[in-house]
């Protein structure tokens, strides 16, 4: 388990430890750590007793807490791309309100439809950016019509149904509303069929029973767990289940009062914007620039919204099973290196065993270097192999064995060799496609690259690639659940 708080080196109080020795166990700074370099291997080592520096990693919410991380989210869309994507986003939904708005009610469900997938997948797809890491907000991809955009509309309407459908519901048995009478006015209302307009429920009877009060606040109170059910479950069904989001909060704890809090001030500032959006729509009905500009006003703050609900599953989505438990570690000092470089010789390392020069060629010298390679790796000299793997990089792959390529990668991995890690894990696999250790070294890869080297593109390839190469293998379904829903 990683500590609870950052710990301070030993020698230098006053500094935080990112390493820590195995020999004495002493917490260390980049001050006290120097990389010793044995060709393209670097080896940390603590300066001290010279035994090898583990990293040392945190929770993201011990790094920084959701409250710290919510200081500046007002600024997420106020970029120059979030301000293009709102625009964008607001011209086409103030266009399919319009011809929503003008169209007989047979019509409407088609830019209904469309607006409802626009928005939605815009949502979820900042929510879906923002668990990534990332600070930009990010241009969602609607080529596939299902997952782009009937999905998204479907989870999200279904995930707002647990607010008024629940009060609905309560009007009818408990408040004695007659549905039938209601349904047989509205059809025979000739101005249905032209505006749309639906008539007005007898709310009065919700606003002087406590109980529906109670029942609406406690709605609102999940409305946050459902969305963010609707965005990492892939059952619908989830949204409805009251004992996984029940979980799910007491689970967040603390963490989930203060999304509440956020989203209800976000709320407020919706409604004022809503007001003053709601008087831009009546300025002309035909003026397309008012309605625009109010979709605009409308968007900024849902935008917010969305990064506020992300920014709760980056820090704490663990605790509702979304990715990874591995995801959410990382170096408590990701960006420090050791103060020192060593360049080690090679006559630092255990002396390898020449071949016998009976013949002399220089194959015969190769091949007893990958023997050597193949016995270090057995021996778990994890010094010796990556410096006999990186001197034998000129082989073809396929000259050395899976399994060597494998130990190399996750030494290298552990010690913070990325280069090195690819390149061996990218060999276990290209050497011996059909190997069982092909999809794990694939694995593997896609993590260095993903976490280690921050390449998130070429991560989701590798996992893309390892569901369609390597099906129904616990490879596989590892991928699927690193990969976004619409991969």
């Amino acid at each position: 388990m990683p500590p609870k708080s950052p710990a301070r080196c030993k020698r230098h109080p006053s500094s935080l430890a990112g390493w820590r020795c195995d020999g004495c166990g002493a917490a260390l700074c980049p001050e006290c750590v120097e990389a010793r370099r044995m060709q393209t291997v670097d080896l940390l080592a603590c300066r001290a007793c010279g035994g090898r520096a583990e990293l040392l990693i945190l929770h993201r919410a011990e790094q920084a807490s959701f409250s710290d991380r919510l200081g500046q989210v007002w600024r997420y869309p106020f970029t120059r791309q979030g301000l293009m994507f709102a625009a964008g986003l607001g011209a086409v939904l103030a266009i399919v309100g319009f011809v929503t708005q003008v169209t007989f009610i047979g019509a409407r469900m088609l830019p209904a439809t469309i607006g409802a997938g626009l928005f939605w997948g815009s949502f979820f797809t900042i929510m879906r950016s923002t668990t990534r890491g990332e600070t930009e907000v990010p241009l969602p991809d609607y080529g596939d019509v299902f997952h782009d955009w009937l999905l998204p509309a479907l989870k999200g309407v279904l995930a707002t149904s647990v607010v008024w459908l629940p009060l609905l519901l309560y009007l009818v048995f408990v408040g004695g509303w007659d549905v039938v009478q209601y349904k047989d006015r509205l059809l025979n209302d000739p101005m249905f069929y032209t505006t749309g307009r639906f008539h007005s429920l007898p709310g009065e009877t919700l606003l002087d029973d406590p109980i529906a009060w109670l029942l609406g606040l406690t709605t609102l109170a999940y409305l946050p767990m459902a969305l963010m059910l609707a965005m990492t479950s892939n059952s619908l069904l989830d949204i409805f289940n009251p004992l996984k989001g029940v979980h799910g909060m007491v689970r967040l704890g603390r963490d989930y009062g203060v999304a509440l809090g956020a989203l209800l001030t976000l709320g407020c500032v919706y409604v004022v914007v809503h007001l003053v959006s709601s008087s831009l729509r009546e300025v002309a009905f035909e003026l397309i620039v008012s309605r625009w500009l109010a979709q605009v006003l409308e968007c900024l703050v849902l935008f917010v919204m969305a990064r506020v609900l992300g920014l709760l599953l980056y820090t704490r989505g663990d605790a509702l099973g979304y990715g990874a438990p591995n995801d959410y570690l990382q170096p408590v000092l990701p960006n420090a290196a050791p103060s020192t470089v060593l360049n080690v010789g090679p006559t630092t390392l255990p002396p390898a065993q020449e071949p016998a020069a009976a013949s002399g060629e220089p194959a015969l010298s190769t091949e007893a270097r990958v023997q050597e390679l193949a016995a270090a790796v057995r021996a778990r000299n994890v010094s010796q192999a990556l410096s006999l793997y990186s001197a034998l990089g000129f082989l073809p792959k396929s000259a050395i064995t899976p399994e060597v390529h494998l130990f190399v990668g996750q030494a290298a991995a552990s010690l913070g060799n990325n280069d090195l890690a690819v390149h061996a894990l990218e060999s276990a696999a290209d050497s011996a496609p059909e190997d069982p250790l092909a999809p794990r070294a694939l694995v593997l890869l896609a993590r260095v690259l993903g976490e280690r080297m921050q390449e998130a593109a070429r991560a989701q390839d590798v996992y893309r690639y390892i569901v369609d190469r390597y099906p129904d293998t616990d490879a596989s379904r590892f991928a699927q659940a690193r990969l976004p829903p619409t991969s």
